[in-house]
This record gives C-alpha cells, structure tokens and sequence, in this order.
C-alpha cells in the first residue's frame, strides 16, 4: 500500500501523459494554483499541485494526484491543519471502486461512495477542483461529496 493512499494490488504504473493532463487543467482552472509539478523527474510516484489559500482557516494546501494506466485514480487533499480527503477510483474490498474518505482524517477504512462518476483524467479533475472551490468559497467541508455528477 502507498502512503496516504489505499490503493491495493495491480493498479499501476502511473499515466504520466494524463497527469500532465490533470497538471494543465489545475493551472487552467484555479489562479491559487502556485506550482505544479511531478514530486520527481526521475522516477515520479505522484503530481503535487499547491494552492496559495484553503478552506476555512487554511493559509494553504496541496493535492497529491495519482493516475494510473488502468485508469484508476487517487486525489489526495491536505492542509497544514491537518484536513484531507481523497476522492479515490481503484478496487476496495466492501466499498465501491470510486469513493471518497472523507475530512478531516480521510480514513481508509469508512470509504463513501463518491459523486464523481466520470472517469477522464481532464473532467475528474474539473470535477474534484468543482468540489473543493465551492468548499473553499462557503468555508464548509460539508458538502465535498455531494453534487449530481460533477463537474
């Protein structure tokens, strides 16, 4: 299993082209975005997008997005408080394949079904940007997986 993830079993490698994708659109989408870029050029295990603002009292926060050639996916959202949330699509023994953890811990083991139902790289990610911009602009993290397939 990976850090703040819990995608199990034969999911990879990394998509790097569609996460190239998912970087562009970030950047496209949201004038907060302050970098975007592989965690390494060598041998990257992840896209790190980092925003110069957060929900509620958060000063900043980052995503950490995985895309794999199987087409499964991790976004992974964190702040310097401590609150993440990952809208996942991968296989989890009695969850569905796309869910979502919820905040403030994200943990693993109570897994929602997520909103999102769409499963290309440029509108999962509008899609995820959708639901965390309204979170940022009401300061709630109440309704980060609740729309009517986003984006």
């Amino acid at each position: 299993m990976e850090p703040d993830t819990d995608v199990e079993g034969e999911v990879r490698p990394l998509d790097e082209t569609a996460l190239e994708q998912i970087r562009d659109e970030f950047t496209t989408l949201d004038g907060l975005v302050i970098e975007a870029g592989f965690d390494s050029l060598l041998d990257p295990t992840k896209l790190v997008v980092r925003l110069d603002d957060g929900i509620g009292g958060a000063d900043s926060c980052r995503f950490d997005l995985r895309w794999y050639q199987t087409g499964y996916y991790n976004f992974h959202h964190t702040d310097e408080q401590d609150v993440n949330f990952r809208f996942d699509y991968h296989p989890k023994p009695d969850a569905p394949n796309k869910h979502f953890h919820a905040p403030p811990e994200a943990l693993s083991e109570r897994p929602q079904r997520s909103c999102i139902t769409t499963i290309e790289p440029r509108l999962v990610t509008r899609a995820v940007h959708f639901l965390w911009r309204r979170a940022y602009e009401e300061s709630s993290l109440t309704q980060l997986n609740e729309a009517e397939n986003p984006p």
